[in-house]
């Protein structure tokens, strides 16, 4: 993951996928797109639920997505990233600081 997350702003976050330290380009879609992210601020229900911007145009994506997010407060938020690949739902998960 890389991108600066600001606040009520719009931040571009890069996904890059990789296994054993080789780039994934088999993303299938799921539910009509290649991942969704699904953000939750700490301490209060706010949530944000993102799609990549690269739009589903054949049967595998990757390795590399771009998210455009705005998150409306400061603080840490928790991402849940879903993707799917050989036909099973992978989640990943990862706390950021939002400044």
């Amino acid at each position: 993951m890389s991108g600066d997350l600001k606040a009520g702003m719009d931040s571009a976050l890069t996904m890059t996928f990789a296994k054993a330290g080789k780039p994934v380009t088999d993303l299938q879609p799921y539910l009509d797109t290649y991942a969704h992210l699904t953000a939750f601020h700490q301490g209060d229900q706010a949530f944000a639920h993102l799609h990549p911007e690269t739009k589903v145009h054949a049967d595998h994506g990757g390795p590399t997505l771009l998210f455009h997010a705005n998150l409306p407060r400061s603080g840490n938020w928790r991402l849940f990233l879903q993707f799917q690949t050989e036909g099973r739902l992978h989640t990943g998960e990862i706390t950021v600081h939002v400044t």
